[in-house]
């Protein structure tokens, strides 16, 4: 009789292995370029600042005093004294954490003053409605020039 299936596998399995592998000095490399090369892409991050400064010049605002700090996760943009703070994120949202409201993130960044200026006035107004009124008495009847008394005879 003949050899049965598993002495055959065996066999074929030997036969596989046996062939010969490339060697390691035949196989070609990659070629490795310095990383100087590559263009670095800008982060989203400076692309929204970008256009933010963009949109500023058009409106005629003093980009000498631009401040961006980077502080972690977000970049911390202030424009100038007076105006708030804006945050950009890893994605290039934007944040401005000292207003309390606004419709577009985008056009509350470009008009960034004016809008914490309005929010400022309206703070005020309310400081000065909601404090207590200092009522200024009239003179005490006990300051007041006593009565003459007339005399009866």
């Amino acid at each position: 009789m003949g050899t049965n299936k598993a002495q055959k596998t065996q066999a074929e399995r030997g036969k596989k292995s046996a062939t010969p592998q490339p060697a390691a000095a035949e196989q070609p490399k990659a070629e490795v370029k310095p990383a100087a090369a590559a263009p670095v892409a800008a982060s989203k991050q400076q692309v929204t600042l970008d256009k933010l400064k963009v949109a500023w010049a058009e409106k005629g605002v003093d980009l000498s005093k631009l401040e961006a700090k980077a502080d972690g996760k977000f970049l911390l943009v202030t424009v100038a004294a007076g105006w708030p703070v804006i945050q950009l994120g890893p994605t290039g949202g934007i944040v401005l954490p000292q207003i309390r409201s606004y419709q577009k993130a985008w056009d509350a960044a470009v008009d960034g003053l004016a809008i914490f200026q309005k929010q400022q006035a309206r703070d005020e107004k309310k400081a000065t409605a909601s404090a207590p009124m200092v009522k200024v008495a009239a003179t005490p009847p006990a300051a007041k020039a006593p009565e003459k008394q007339q005399a009866t005879a």
